[in-house]
């Protein structure tokens, strides 16, 4: 059985949850709002799914909802935020503006996360870097203890998105984030800003801070010999505007078990 959930609905519910494990308000407010994005996209897993699991790491310390990001400028197109084991979504703002704004002043920048909790989706920060008129592309990259004991560095996904030029962004994504110098590339990147204490899996409550690594390049297209005003076939795009269209009509479906989970957390 399901409860249908309106996305401002589903916005509030995540937002008072997490303010009642110990988020502070402004970062709950950045928090919630992912979350809403993911189930307005069907990403259900990032969505209300992940919300139970979040608030057992508020309360057992894996996760601290009272971090406050702190920006540093490496050099003119080079900035890092470190999260303080809290959410990226709060950290990523802390260096958006100047992020998009030295990549517009010198034609590419990089925007890197460490010590972050990994909730946000690469393919939607990729998306807002297109929908800012940049190339955009992200990575996030977690450290996890294997079957065998030994510790890697996992990727979760690979994004790059083009801007639309008036129309919807074009996502290009690898989940593996395998096979190609691109994703190399930015899993280089990414795990270079993951903590080496940083163990763990996702679930459960055993295991300290996750500290996963993003990483953002923005790109103006100026710098590029293409044009990236031409038509472009998306799939990826309809289909997306498909799902966020039906979501903002008729709202999510939520298991009520989950719902009943989550109100009980």
């Amino acid at each position: 059985m399901n409860e249908l959930l309106s996305l401002d609905d589903v916005e509030t519910l995540a937002r008072d949850i997490l303010i009642r494990a110990g988020t502070s308000r402004p970062n709950a407010a950045i928090a919630a709002r992912s979350l809403r994005q993911a189930e307005r996209d069907g990403q259900h897993a990032a969505g209300l799914g992940a919300l139970p699991d979040i608030v057992e790491h508020l309360r057992c310390g894996r996760l601290n909802g009272q971090a406050v990001p702190a920006l540093t400028q490496v050099t003119p197109s080079c900035l890092q935020v470190d999260a303080g084991d809290g959410f990226a979504c709060p950290a990523i703002e802390a260096g958006w503006q100047p992020f998009l704004a030295a990549a517009r002043r010198h034609g590419i920048a990089i925007l890197t996360i460490r010590n972050a909790y990994p909730m946000t989706l690469p393919a939607l920060v990729a998306e807002n870097i297109a929908g800012a008129g940049l190339i955009g592309l992200c990575m996030a990259t977690t450290r996890v203890s294997l079957a065998d004991g030994a510790d890697t560095a996992l990727p979760r996904h690979l994004a790059l998105a083009l801007p639309g030029a008036g129309n919807p962004a074009t996502i290009l994504q690898d989940s593996a984030a395998d096979g190609s110098v691109l994703a190399a590339l930015i899993q280089t990147l990414a795990t270079g800003a993951l903590d080496e204490a940083a163990r763990g899996d996702f679930t459960g409550p055993l295991g300290g801070p996750l500290r996963a690594g993003h990483a953002l390049i923005a790109i103006a297209p100026e710098v590029l010999n293409t044009d990236l005003a031409a038509p472009r076939a998306c799939a990826h795009a309809a289909r997306r505007q498909e799902t966020r269209s039906r979501s903002e009509a008729t709202g999510i479906a939520i298991p009520a078990r989950l719902l009943e989970t989550i109100i009980n957390a």
